[in-house]
């Protein structure tokens, strides 16, 4: 009987267990949409025990917290500044390294991964501690700068690893045949090199977005009074506040979106070569 039922359960395992962790990583994420359309209380809580349908109130009211607001435009302004500079300098270092020897590919690959696996809590302060010594020492203060500088200082290396498997795969005829063609070394970089890069700048781009929309420990350690929203959310105090549960609904439903946007696009991409291939084939 034992064997029986060890056999029932690891054969309900097999089955199942991929539904069963789907299941764990949506559930939270669907819950936190429907409490979205719930009410909240006077303190501005979010109604969890006692579900009552409200409509879009809290989608209303979201945008009439100031609060929210303007640590959601200090967020945005952060990440389209950060996001560039992060990609440029990414860029530019990884075109470097697939210039450069054996040795120096592997002392700076090795670097930026140090860069990644470090603690956040660590960073944070060590970068507090720099701009204390420099920035704070000159007669500024922690704000934009600070935020900017920390961002960037983290999201290059995640650009890099997104970036150098591309740059390495490039063939170095492309660039001897640019300069062949009396191109220089910039309109090189920019006509050839900077095209073969693109799905890999995209990819570096988005990432480096969603790490600085998203950190919260270096951000805190370094931001004086320029609040974000990561910042906004962790410190809130007194309960969950509605216009966290219904940012955090918008964010799903846009990444829901944006996921269903992708896969049908692909799927039409394939579905198109797939069907020139027949048009090539019947031809011949």
């Amino acid at each position: 009987m034992h064997k029986n039922y060890k056999k029932g359960f690891l054969g309900f395992l097999r089955q199942w267990y991929i539904f069963i962790i789907l299941a764990a990583l949506y559930i939270p994420l669907i819950l936190i949409v429907l409490l979205s359309f719930t009410g909240q209380t006077s303190r501005g809580n979010i109604i969890y025990n006692n579900f009552a349908f409200k409509g879009f109130n809290n989608y209303w009211l979201l945008f009439e917290n100031d609060e929210f607001d303007s640590a959601l435009l200090h967020t945005i302004i952060l990440g389209i500044t950060v996001t560039p500079i992060s990609v440029l300098i990414a860029t530019i270092t990884c075109f470097g390294i697939w210039k450069s020897k054996t040795a120096v590919k592997r002392t700076t690959m090795a670097t930026s991964q140090f860069a990644i696996i470090n603690p956040d809590s660590i960073t944070g302060v060590s970068l507090a501690l720099l701009f204390t010594s420099t920035w704070v020492a000159l007669g500024f203060n922690f704000g934009f700068f600070t935020v900017l500088m920390s961002h960037v200082s983290f999201c290059v290396p995640y650009a890099i690893i997104a970036i150098y498997p591309r740059m390495a795969k490039m063939n170095p005829n492309l660039i001897n045949a640019s300069y062949d063609l009396g191109h220089t070394k910039l309109s090189t970089f920019m006509k050839v090199t900077v095209p073969y890069l693109m799905p890999a700048l995209l990819s570096a781009a988005a990432i480096a977005f969603a790490m600085s929309f998203d950190d919260f420990v270096i951000t805190n350690l370094v931001n004086g009074s320029y609040q974000t929203v990561a910042t906004l959310i962790y410190t809130s105090r007194k309960g969950i506040k509605a216009w966290i549960i219904t940012f955090g609904a918008i964010i799903i439903l846009l990444t829901f979106v944006i996921v269903i946007i992708t896969i049908v696009a692909k799927a039409y991409r394939i579905k198109k070569i797939n069907k020139q291939n027949m048009m090539r084939g019947a031809q011949v």
